[in-house]
């Protein structure tokens, strides 16, 4: 269903998202580190990671209009070298090359603003992709959303372990350049299905970006992108350190701990994508098994989380922490499945850009929330009110959109 071209080009947007996740969250890998070396408190720290959405959120909406306007090779390599030489100059900070917490903020912010091109680039590209094969195909994305940590974790967390958090840094944005070669090779499947000389439509074929913010469907999916974001980023940005100040476990074993629940994540979304496609094909209804697939999804996550922080012992916490990860897997892959069926592939752009950095919000206020909660009141709060907003989240969404349908622009 898909051309030989098309879909190398989706795996390797696939392979940006993770190495996207990958340099974003190893701040938060090598956060007992850096938190120790320059005497951050949890809200400092909060405010690090939150620096990062200052410019992500602006440009994910950037990004989805020039998406399709532009050519998506060119707008995609362009972020990518953006964010990786932000990830190498990490690894230069507090070392007299570049300064310290200030220097770390200012490449966050560098960081965010070349992110912002991947996930309306990626989407572009899947909302051609036919309906029955629409849900494996965005695996690419969410599964980046659970690669990327679960190598950055690991990978992390050994780099670490005999060298140091600076060198992790350097190492990941090196490979993150790399990744520059085989995309800027893959011009057919890039542009496939596009204008002459990589020129996405014309601009009259998508539809104004206020005719989206207009749509209460589009703010009902934009809401539930929020709740699910600030689900993931505390799992990116607080589990890990939860596991060494409050659970007392190694950098080593807080990496496998925090590994299994992205692992578990991955098999979660493939299943009920594949689930989902397997039904579309076979005749079912896909708004109907989306959105059961989805509520399910977050009770099961919802439960979990809110368990965690009541659960002892290495056993029990790692069966947890995979049935968490597992009930979290569908949800981002339907975010952007909802997006690019509700929008079509002539708008999927803007919507979908407009959606994540909208839904990226929560990338702000949350890490610097979370971090006042863990000052004042401990974890065990930060659980349940992370637990709390992906619930009222998906009400919202439950209520407001009864039916997942292409939208009906003229």
């Amino acid at each position: 269903m898909l051309s030989g071209p098309l879909r190398w080009a989706i795996i390797l947007i696939g392979a940006a998202i993770a190495l996207n996740y990958i340099d974003r969250g190893a701040v938060s890998v090598a956060a007992p580190l850096i938190k120790d070396e320059f005497g951050l408190t949890n809200e400092r720290y909060g405010v690090i990671v939150s620096s990062f959405y200052w410019t992500y959120v602006p440009a994910l909406a950037l990004a989805g209009w020039l998406a399709d306007r532009m050519s998506v090779r060119l707008l995609m390599a362009l972020g990518v070298a953006t964010w990786a030489i932000a990830t190498i100059g990490m690894g230069f900070v507090g070392t007299g090359v570049a300064g310290g917490v200030t220097a770390l903020l200012l490449l966050r912010l560098l960081m965010g603003l070349g992110e912002g091109v991947a996930f309306p680039c990626g989407s572009k590209l899947i909302a051609r992709v036919p309906e029955g094969a629409r849900g494996l195909a965005n695996v690419s994305l969410s599964g980046g959303l659970a690669v990327g940590p679960l190598v950055g974790t690991l990978g992390g967390g050994l780099i670490m372990e005999y060298w140091g958090w600076r060198e992790m840094f350097i190492v990941f944005g090196l490979a993150t350049l790399v990744w520059l070669v085989p995309w800027w090779l893959a011009r057919r499947g890039i542009e496939e299905g596009e204008g002459k000389g990589g020129k996405a439509e014309p601009p009259q074929a998508a539809v104004p970006v206020a005719a989206v913010l207009r749509r209460t469907d589009f703010w009902a999916i934009t809401l539930l992108h929020i709740a699910g974001t600030f689900g993931l980023y505390f799992v990116v940005g607080w589990l890990p350190l939860w596991l060494v100040k409050a659970r007392g476990y190694s950098i080593i074993d807080m990496s496998l701990l925090t590994s299994t629940f992205y692992v578990a994540q991955i098999l979660g979304g493939t299943a009920g994508a594949w689930a989902i496609d397997r039904a579309i094909r076979g005749g079912g209804d896909g708004s109907l098994w989306r959105r059961r697939t989805l509520f399910v999804s977050v009770a099961i996550y919802v439960v979990g989380l809110m368990l965690l922080p009541f659960i002892n012992g290495w056993w029990p916490l790692i069966a947890l922490i995979a049935a968490t990860g597992f009930g979290y897997g569908p949800a981002p892959n339907l975010l952007f499945v909802i997006g690019q069926t509700m929008a079509g592939p002539e708008s999927a752009g803007r919507w979908v850009g407009l959606q994540t950095s909208i839904g990226n919000l929560s990338g702000i206020v949350g890490p610097v929330l979370i971090g006042i909660i863990v000052d004042v009141a401990g974890y065990q709060p930060a659980f349940l009110v992370t637990g709390a907003v992906v619930a009222a989240g998906t009400l919202i969404f439950a209520i407001a959109v009864p039916r997942i349908a292409p939208v009906q622009w003229r």
